[in-house]
C-alpha cells in the first residue's frame, strides 16, 4: 500500500480519516478489511435517492465496494483533483475539470452546452438546477434518446394511429417524457403478429364447409357437443345385444329444459344445414357423426389461431398497416431518429452524475467507508429514520425495520435496550416500524403498549406504540440503585406476605369466635383453676423476646457510641459500595460492549467492523427533558403542607446533633461539673471503717461513687 493513511479513534473504534480529495481519491488502494460497511441495502436511507441509484449501477438495491470504488473512480477521470467534493455542494467549477483526459473534455464540454443554452455561456461554474431543467426539457422532447417513440413524435396522422393501434395490441413502454408509447420490440411482435393473423384468416374459407353460416353452426355445435357425445356413447356394461341398436336423441321435446334453448340452436344452425333437412327434432349416432365431420375442419382452423394480441384491430385494418412493410419502416425510422439522442442524453447523465457525486458522495463515504457521521453528534448518520419522543426523552437513533422477529434476531445481540415502535398515520393510512436505541435514562418505565411520537426525516409526525422492549441496562446511575430495588423488593414482598398471613390468622379467629358465638352453650363445666406458672411463664417468654429486641438494639447502639463517627460513615459506605459495586462493575463492561454494527447487520447491512460507542456519546443519541434557561417553577397547590417538612428536617438535624454532641461528650451531656458535686458528698459522708469490719465488707460510698462514674 503505497497511500500513507491516516487514522482516528472514537469511542475505541479506529478508522480511516477521508480529510483530503487526495484520501478519497487513493480509495481504491485502501484494504478492504479497514472498511466499516462492506454492503448496504439502499432502502429507507435519509440520502439522496438519485444518488443512490446512481451507486447502486446494477440496480440490485445494495451498494458494494466495487459500486463506491467505481464512483469515486468515475470522477478522478475527469477532475485535476477531489478536493471539491469536501465542499458537498451541488456546484462545479469548470477550473476544477481536467481537460488533458478524454472524460475530462467531454464532461467539459457538455456542461459548456448547457450553460449557452441557458444564456451563460461566459459562465465559470455549473449547478445541479442547470442540469436537471435542462434534462427536463430534454426528457419531455419527442425525441430524447430513450428509444421510445409516442404519437406525439410524428405529425403523420396515419403513423400515429398506427403507434396507437400498436400501444392498444401489444401494451404501451413509458417514455421518459411520461406518455404512453411503443420501442423496437414492441414494433416488431406487432408485426409479426399481425401477418400471422392476417395468415390465419386466409384460411378460413378452405375450411368453411357452411360457408358464412359455418361460424354461427360450429358455436351452436360446440356448445352441446360433450352432452351429445356423452349420450352416445354406450356405457361400458351395456349388453352386447341393445334391444335398441340404433337410438336416437330427440332435439325439441322431452328434454331438460336447461338444455332446450342450446339444442333448439342447433338443430336449427348445425344439424338442419348439414343434414339437409328442415325442422330436425331427433338426431341417429350416425348423423352425430356426420355432423362432427363436417365441421370438425373448421375446429382444428379455430384451434390454430395465430396473432391473437392483434385480433381487436381487425383484419381491415392490419392489411392496411403490413401492406408492404411501409408503416413499419417509418415507425422504425422514428425510433432511430431518437436512438440518435441517445449519446446526448448521456452526456447530461453524467453531467448530473458529477454534481450528485459532488454534494453527496462524501457524506456516503463518511457512512461507508467510516462512521464519521455517527461519531459526530453534530451530524446525523444515513440510517437514522428520525426521533422518537417518549418517557420524557428523545431517542434519535432509530432504524428502520422490515420484519421484526429477523430484526430482533440479530438487534438483540448489540446488547442495547431496544424499542420496537409500531408507526401510524390516519390521516394517510400510511404505516411503519423502527427501532429506537435507548442509551441514556432508565428502563424501569418503558414498556410494550406505552404510547410515544415519533418525527420523521422529513418532519412529519407519526403515532407511535412500543410493541416489544428488548431490555439492557443504560447507565451506571441504573446499575447502582438496581441492587437497592431487587432489595426493596423482596422486603416488601416478605412483609406483604407475613401481613396478608396476619391477616388471614384474624379472619379464622374471628370468624371462628363469631361460629363459637352462635352454637348454643353447652352444660357448664366446672372451670380448672387458674394455673399460676403458666401466667408466668408467658410473662417471662413476652419478657425475653422484649429483653432479646433490646440487647439487639443495645448492642447495635453500643458499637456505634463506642466507633468514632468517621469510621462510623465509612462502614456505612462500605455496606453501600458492597452491595451496588459489584452491579456498576458488570454494568460498566456490559455498556462498553454495547455495539451499534449488529443493529445495523439486522437491518440487512454488511457491517465490517464493531461500533461502540462511549457514554458521552450515548447520551447525544438519547436525550432527556431539560428545564429551559431562567424557568420559574410555579407553587404545586396540592403538595403537602410545607411545615409538616419543616418540622421532620428539624427533628432529623435535632437528633443527628443530640448524638453527636452525646457522643463527644459536649452540653448538654457534658458531666464535668455535676460529676464533681455528685462525688464530693458521697466521700464526704462514708465513715471509716470500724476496727471489727472484715476486709471483705464493701464500703458504703462504693455503689454512689459507681453510679456518679
Amino acid at each position: 500500500m503505497d497511500y500513507k493513511w491516516k487514522f482516528f479513534k472514537s469511542a475505541r473504534c479506529v478508522q480511516v480519516k477521508l480529510d483530503s480529495g487526495a484520501d478519497v481519491a487513493a480509495i481504491g488502494e485502501l484494504d478492504e478489511k479497514l472498511w466499516t460497511v462492506l454492503s448496504a441495502s439502499t432502502d429507507a436511507l435519509r440520502f439522496d435517492a438519485e444518488t443512490l441509484k446512481q451507486l447502486d449501477s446494477d440496480g440490485d438495491g445494495r451498494i458494494r465496494v466495487p459500486e463506491v470504488r467505481a464512483a469515486v473512480e468515475w470522477l478522478v477521470k475527469r477532475f485535476k483533483n477531489l478536493d471539491f467534493l469536501l465542499a458537498r455542494k451541488d456546484e462545479i467549477s469548470l477550473a476544477d475539470l481536467d481537460e488533458s483526459t478524454d472524460d475530462g473534455k467531454a464532461l467539459l464540454k457538455s456542461f459548456k452546452n448547457i450553460l449557452s443554452r441557458a444564456g451563460r455561456a461566459e459562465g465559470t461554474s455549473i449547478s445541479l438546477a442547470d442540469v436537471t431543467g435542462t434534462t427536463t426539457i430534454f426528457n419531455g422532447q419527442p425525441f430524447n434518446g430513450d428509444g421510445v417513440i409516442t404519437v406525439k413524435s410524428t405529425t403523420d396522422a396515419s403513423i400515429s394511429a398506427a403507434i396507437a393501434a400498436i400501444i392498444s395490441a401489444e401494451g404501451a413502454v413509458a417514455d421518459r417524457s411520461g406518455e404512453d408509447g411503443v420501442d423496437k420490440a414492441k414494433v416488431d411482435a406487432f408485426f409479426a403478429d399481425a401477418s400471422a393473423y392476417l395468415s390465419w384468416l386466409d384460411g378460413e374459407k378452405a375450411v368453411a364447409s357452411l360457408g358464412d353460416k359455418t361460424a354461427a353452426a360450429y358455436a351452436a355445435f360446440s356448445a352441446v357437443e360433450a352432452k351429445i357425445d356423452e349420450y352416445f356413447t354406450p356405457p361400458e356394461d351395456m349388453p352386447l345385444v341393445a334391444a335398441d341398436p340404433t337410438p336416437f336423441l330427440p332435439l325439441a321435446s322431452g328434454v331438460n329444459p336447461l338444455w332446450q334453448g342450446r339444442f333448439r340452436a342447433f338443430a336449427e344452425a348445425a344439424a338442419a344445414p348439414v343434414l339437409g333437412v328442415e325442422g330436425v327434432e331427433s338426431i341417429t349416432r350416425d348423423e352425430w357423426a356426420a355432423i362432427k365431420a363436417k365441421l370438425a375442419p373448421y375446429g382444428a382452423w379455430l384451434a390454430a389461431k395465430a396473432g391473437d394480441a392483434v385480433a381487436g384491430v381487425g383484419g381491415e385494418k392490419l392489411a392496411e398497416l403490413v401492406k408492404g412493410g411501409k408503416v413499419q419502416a417509418e415507425i422504425n425510422a422514428l425510433i432511430g431518429k431518437d436512438l440518435a439522442l441517445a449519446d446526448e442524453y448521456s452526456r447530461l447523465v453524467d453531467c448530473e452524475r458529477a454534481l450528485r457525486y459532488a454534494a453527496n458522495l462524501m457524506d456516503w463515504l463518511e457512512n461507508y467507508v467510516n462512521q464519521a457521521c455517527l461519531y459526530d453528534a453534530s451530524r446525523d448518520s444515513v440510517f437514522r429514520t428520525g426521533t422518537l419522543v417518549i418517557d420524557g426523552r428523545a431517542c434519535s437513533l432509530c432504524f428502520h425495520v422490515a420484519d421484526e422477529a429477523a430484526h430482533v434476531a440479530l438487534a438483540e445481540r448489540s446488547k442495547c435496550c431496544l424499542l420496537y415502535v409500531k408507526l401510524s398515520r390516519k390521516a394517510t393510512g400510511e404505516a411503519r416500524e423502527v427501532c429506537a436505541v435507548v442509551t441514556a435514562g432508565s428502563t424501569a418505565s418503558l414498556y410494550a403498549g406505552r404510547n410515544g411520537i415519533f418525527y420523521d426525516c422529513a418532519g412529519n409526525d407519526w403515532d407511535a406504540v412500543v410493541s416489544k422492549v428488548v431490555e439492557a441496562q443504560v447507565s451506571l446511575k441504573e446499575a447502582f440503585w438496581a441492587p437497592w430495588a431487587k432489595i426493596a423488593g423482596t422486603i416488601s414482598e416478605q412483609c406483604k406476605k407475613f401481613m396478608s398471613a396476619k391477616q388471614d390468622a384474624a379472619v379464622a379467629k374471628v370468624g371462628a369466635v363469631a361460629t363459637a358465638a352462635a352454637t348454643p352453650p353447652a352444660a357448664p363445666a366446672a372451670a380448672p383453676a387458674p394455673n399460676g406458672a403458666a401466667l408466668a411463664s408467658s410473662v417471662a417468654a413476652i419478657g425475653i423476646g422484649i429483653g432479646f429486641v433490646g440487647a439487639a438494639c443495645g448492642g447495635l447502639l453500643s458499637i456505634l457510641t463506642k466507633t468514632p463517627v468517621w469510621q462510623t460513615l465509612l462502614g456505612v459506605l462500605a455496606i453501600i459500595l458492597l452491595v451496588s459495586l459489584p452491579s456498576v462493575i458488570l454494568a460498566w463492561f456490559k455498556l462498553r460492549a454495547r455495539d451499534l454494527g449488529a443493529i445495523l447487520n439486522a437491518c440487512g447491512w454488511a457491517v465490517n467492523r464493531p461500533l461502540t460507542f462511549s457514554f458521552g456519546l450515548a447520551r447525544t443519541f438519547t436525550r432527556p427533558a431539560d428545564m429551559p434557561l431562567g424557568a420559574a417553577v410555579a407553587r404545586d397547590p396540592y403538595a403537602s403542607h410545607g411545615w409538616l417538612k419543616l418540622v421532620f428536617a428539624l427533628l432529623l438535624v435535632a437528633g443527628i446533633a443530640a448524638g453527636v454532641c452525646w457522643k463527644m461528650k459536649c452540653w448538654p451531656f457534658s458531666c464535668s461539673g455535676r460529676c464533681d458535686k455528685a462525688v464530693a458528698p458521697a466521700a464526704e459522708t462514708a465513715a471509716p471503717a470500724p476496727a471489727h469490719a472484715t476486709s471483705a465488707t464493701p464500703a458504703p460510698a462504693a455503689p454512689a461513687l459507681e453510679a456518679a462514674k
